[in-house]
């Protein structure tokens, strides 16, 4: 029998919320094979990587965290992963963008790892990363890490890939700090985070009386569109990969109505169906046998990412988006999440939702001055893209300054 999401939306939708595959939630003790890292001076043997020898080497440069009491050791895991491993990075961050998901579009050949840093035997850092020719790049995104984490990881890749000139950062929260590295950095992209209350009914008296009342205004204007128009959210074992990919296209076609070039490819499609898959919460707006709107999210831990949101040009009058976007955040709400990422994109509904900016910045980690020369090409693109990022967002807060 259908479900409603709460109490706001209860007059017309009709939701439906299929099963969903149970998955771990919450703090995950250490796995017992994973504890013994700590102790003694042997090699880890979790599986050979292509170019020789064993990735997953233990090493103990007796690096102290900024708070300088226990010491941090680190582990290097290669391809394949031990099942274990997707517990210990779900835990580690409660970030989609930190699982082994993360690799899904990635060839079977690709050099990839997991770096685990651990104190007293526990994870406190798991990042994946990719190691092609004389580069390594962190797969992880949205990462916050402690800026003598950062440092240790550096040293420790570094160590391990003698070959090895930058390691790049695309998107991570980190104090400043001072590495013994050349590196550079600038403001990458941004996340709007909601921090949710304990019911959906709390949130909804949270957001301010013009948002409430647009809620209600899509509500009965999209009731009125589109009497037969029926919600469900599906869970990882019932979401069908057909659906997505119709999602996205809508996300496309809105798009190309406001002439923005959609920034899906077939390995983001690919990555995304594998987030699904794993964690995900997706729900379809349905009217005449066709999907007319939907919000993919995915559950890690307590945290919620929306990833698309799109619906179809016919109902941008009656506010749909804001709408499915509004009963996403209530099922996380019920589903026991405390935040849901809306990602970048400083848009006004993500706002008036209660989003809060948190910052990323992009960093650019060299061995030395001389693999700054090696990497010229690298140093000057990255300068560029950072100065266009300075430059566009000056631009941005002076247009709102004046619409304002």
């Amino acid at each position: 029998m259908p479900k409603k999401a709460c109490g706001a939306c209860a007059p017309f939708w009709r939701v439906e919320r299929a099963s969903r595959a149970s998955g771990a939630m919450g703090t995950v003790p250490m796995p017992d094979g994973l504890r013994t890292m700590r102790t003694g001076a042997v090699p880890l043997a979790f599986g050979p990587i292509s170019h020789g020898g064993t990735m997953n080497d233990r090493l103990d440069d007796r690096l102290d965290l900024a708070s300088g009491a226990a010491r941090q050791e680190a582990v290097l895991v290669g391809r394949p992963f031990p099942p274990s491993l997707r517990v210990l990075l779900e835990t580690c961050h409660e970030n989609v963008f930190c699982t082994d998901a993360r690799c899904a579009a990635l060839p079977a050949d690709a050099e990839v790892a997991c770096y685990l840093a651990l104190r007293d035997g526990d994870p406190v850092t798991g990042v994946l990363y990719r190691r092609e020719g004389r580069t390594i790049t962190v797969l992880s995104e949205l990462l916050s890490i402690a800026g003598g984490a950062l440092d240790q990881m550096a040293r420790c890749l570094f160590a391990r890939h003698q070959g090895v000139h930058l390691i790049h950062f695309p998107s991570v929260q980190t104090p400043p700090w001072p590495l013994p590295f050349p590196c550079q950095r600038y403001e990458a992209t941004e996340d709007l985070v909601i921090s949710l209350p304990g019911t959906a009914e709390a949130y909804l008296a949270s957001l301010g009386p013009n948002t409430r009342a647009a809620i209600r205004r899509a509500q009965r204007a999209v009731a009125q569109q589109a009497p037969d128009l029926a919600f469900s959210f599906h869970g990882p074992d019932t979401i069908d990969r057909a659906d997505v990919a119709a999602l996205v296209e809508l996300n496309c076609l809105r798009l190309a109505s406001k002439r923005q070039a959609p920034s899906h490819t077939v390995d983001s499609v690919a990555t995304l169906q594998s987030m699904l898959g794993a964690y995900g919460c997706v729900l379809f707006a349905r009217s005449g046998g066709r999907i007319r709107a939907g919000v993919a999210c995915t559950h890690v831990g307590r945290h919620a990412y929306m990833h698309v949101i799109a619906h179809d040009p016919s109902f941008d009058q009656s506010r749909l988006g804001l709408l499915c976007c509004f009963m996403s955040i209530c099922e996380s709400i019920r589903c026991g999440m405390r935040e849901y990422h809306l990602l970048s994109g400083r848009y006004d509904y993500k706002r008036r939702l209660l989003g809060q900016q948190r910052d990323f910045d992009r960093i650019v980690v060299y061995r030395s001055l001389a693999s700054v020369v090696a990497s010229l090409p690298t140093y000057a693109r990255t300068l560029v893209r950072g100065r266009g990022r300075q430059a566009k967002q000056r631009i941005s807060s002076w247009r709102r300054s004046w619409k304002s």
